[in-house]
């Protein structure tokens, strides 16, 4: 009798100490999944963040945006209420936060600024250094194309106006739901992609970087033959409409934009230098900005002899984004010194900064004597596009033909502004955008 109680016993603590066990086992998983204490699970310690987040968004008042004069672009008056936005041609720039339908454009990057609430509850003010009027003028300039428009102060690197712009829709924040189905059911694929970081070829734009190697080369009055064609390799390069210059040297070269001449010193002086003079000007490095890393390409370290020949003239395998075509321009502006773009002019509370922005210089593509040949070069260019030469603005288009049609783009420069406008996918050349360009500088000299 007694083993048999001994052996009941024996197996009643075998299923007590299971019991336990399994009781202690559930108990960490519990703890573990369930983000009771932090550094345990990442996966739980993101999930408590989130409720976090959300709890301190639902009492905050959205801080606002700004623009560089303290005029709002966006303003929220109640706590869990988006701020309406009051120019539209922001639209992509400045994006939503929604608890719905997520996060898009400086309201997703810089959330937890405009959502951490001071003692009255409102979140941080998030001022930029555009100009409200010079961007509702930008954007109304490519309003209906897959076009861009960026403008740069030259002595700072300032960002004055970014627009982006889609072809048939309008990214319309203050009703987030019907612009998140009408873009998904666009069915095109360049709809969510904001246009100043798209990478496509830059086309003749590209010129005034190889213009400042052919220059560091002493190849400047170097007669060149233009006979209307370059073989290169096996291909044949050619100007556009079929155009024969003669004798050229650089200066001309630049103002008729000779497709022969700029591929044949491309080819004659080499991929290595022809590659350092383009990562001189961020041309295939990231830039990193304050809002967004810009991201171009080149395919210069183990190119054919064609590729390089095309690099040189902007097309081939090279893919700059809008922003790398305004950086070209603002650098020759600026003497050859490379001075780094920046959005945010500062983020504030009642109490202090958090942040405030300032100008930075990345380093010197190229001397002031070099810069300032090209810069001449680009005023003829700019003449020769039917620009009054007395508004001070130098020029250089580019039209990159792209899977059947144009990419057709502007870069220019004056005494205090950069001007790029871009747009892809159109029947147009590049010189078809001047005068849009002179429009917006008329702008800005009213500012």
């Amino acid at each position: 009798m007694k083993s048999v109680c001994t052996s009941v016993k024996d197996r009643t603590l075998v299923v007590v100490s299971g019991f336990v066990a399994l009781l202690v086992v559930f108990s960490c998983y519990l703890v573990y999944y369930s983000a009771s204490f932090y550094g345990i699970n990442e996966t739980g310690d993101e999930v408590k963040e989130n409720l976090a987040r959300t709890e301190q968004r639902m009492a905050t008042i959205e801080g606002c945006i700004t623009d560089s004069n303290d005029d709002r672009i966006t303003y929220a008056e109640k706590p869990n209420q988006p701020a309406a936005c009051m120019h539209l041609s922001y639209g992509q720039l400045i994006g939503y936060n929604s608890l719905t339908y997520g996060k898009y454009g400086l309201r997703r990057t810089f959330e937890k600024e405009l959502f951490t609430g001071d003692k009255d509850h409102h979140g941080a003010t998030l001022k930029l250094t555009t100009v409200n009027r010079l961007q509702d003028a930008a954007y109304e300039e490519i309003k209906g194309t897959e076009g861009c428009v960026v403008i740069l102060e030259n002595a700072t690197g300032r960002i004055l106006a970014l627009a982006t712009a889609c072809p048939g829709l309008e990214f319309d924040v203050n009703h987030v739901g019907k612009t998140v189905k009408a873009f998904d059911s666009s069915g095109y694929d360049g709809a969510w992609i904001q246009n100043w970081s798209k990478k496509l070829a830059p086309g003749s734009t590209m010129k005034p970087v190889t213009a400042t190697l052919v220059y560091d080369e002493n190849r400047s009055e170097e007669v060149y033959d233009d006979t209307g064609s370059e073989k290169i390799g096996g291909y044949v390069f050619h100007n556009a409409g079929g155009a024969v210059n003669g004798r050229i040297t650089l200066k001309k070269a630049v103002v008729k934009s000779c497709n022969t001449y700029f591929s044949h010193m491309a080819d004659e002086i080499g991929s290595f230098k022809l590659q350092e003079r383009a990562e001189a000007f961020y041309i295939g490095k990231e830039l990193e900005l304050d809002f967004c890393t810009i991201r171009s390409e080149h395919n210069l370290t183990h190119s054919t002899t064609e590729e390089i020949a095309a690099a040189g003239i902007g097309q081939g395998k090279l893919l700059l984004t809008p922003m790398n075509m305004a950086l070209i321009a603002q650098t020759i502006a600026n003497g050859g010194a490379v001075k780094k773009p920046y959005l945010i002019d500062s983020i504030y509370t009642p109490q202090g900064f958090l942040y405030q922005g300032k100008t930075e210089v990345l380093g010197r593509a190229c001397a002031e004597e070099t810069a300032a040949y090209v810069a001449d070069a680009m005023r003829e260019a700019a003449v020769s596009y039917g620009i009054d030469k007395n508004l001070g603005i130098h020029a250089k288009t580019g039209t990159a033909q792209v899977n059947g049609t144009h990419r057709a783009s502007f870069i220019s420069f004056n005494d205090s502004y950069t001007v790029c406008i871009v747009e892809n996918h159109t029947s147009k050349a590049g010189r078809n955008l001047a005068p849009k360009a002179v429009r917006l500088y008329k702008v800005l000299e009213s500012l």
